[in-house]
């Protein structure tokens, strides 16, 4: 009987060494996937992550592009309602007064009034006048320049009267610029003598004999 019990003891002892292996193995075998696990589950929360950033980028892109949209379309309607207003405007019609006079300076517009009333035939000789208003557009270093140039030209004493000058309200008239080596420059006196001074002198005649 004691045998018995002993063998009994000892099956027992084996299986228990046997079952400890075997569960100690799942547990190695179940800490190995959950750690797979644990490092696709990262993956997909770094993916995640990512996917919410582009989609808060693209987000903010188009609330951007939204507000663009609205402005341009705002823009497009004023831009419509200018254009309407300019095609029922009355045609505003301006004069150049210097054809062939390039110079640099800011472009103006003088307004002249032509009233030849009160003025003799002999002052109003060789001056061709209008009905109404005529704006001219020159260049000029200022408003007195240009004030005075058109008066020269349009005097008061036969009949002309200036009634505005101010800058040229004209889209893209603003400054006229001449680069310094252009042709219609006059030279300074620098640059006159080194123009000389390139010049080939002409040789003396031999003396004669």
């Amino acid at each position: 009987m004691t045998g018995m019990m002993l063998y009994f003891a000892l099956g027992l002892m084996v299986l228990t060494v046997l079952s400890n292996r075997y569960w100690r193995r799942q547990l190695v075998v179940t800490r190995i996937a959950m750690s797979k696990l644990k490092e696709k589950v990262e993956d997909v929360t770094r993916e995640v992550t990512d996917v919410a950033s582009e989609y808060g980028q693209l987000s903010q892109h188009f609330a951007d592009m939204e507000k663009r949209v609205q402005k341009a379309e705002i823009d497009m309607q004023a831009a419509i309602l200018e254009l309407d207003q300019k095609k029922s405007a009355a045609l505003e019609r301006y004069f150049v007064f210097d054809r062939n006079e390039p110079r640099p300076g800011r472009f103006w517009e003088v307004a002249v009034r032509c009233q030849p009333i009160g003025i003799s035939l002999a002052e109003q000789f060789g001056f061709r006048g209008w009905t109404g208003v005529r704006r001219f557009l020159l260049v000029a270093d200022g408003d007195r320049e240009a004030r005075d140039r058109v008066a020269a030209r349009y005097p008061r004493k036969a009949g002309f009267e200036i009634i505005e000058v101010a800058g040229c309200r004209l889209n893209g008239l603003t400054v006229n610029r001449i680069s310094e080596l252009s042709t219609f420059r006059k030279p300074a006196k620098p640059e006159e003598e080194a123009a000389a001074a390139a010049r080939p002198q002409r040789r003396a005649p031999p003396p004669e004999s």
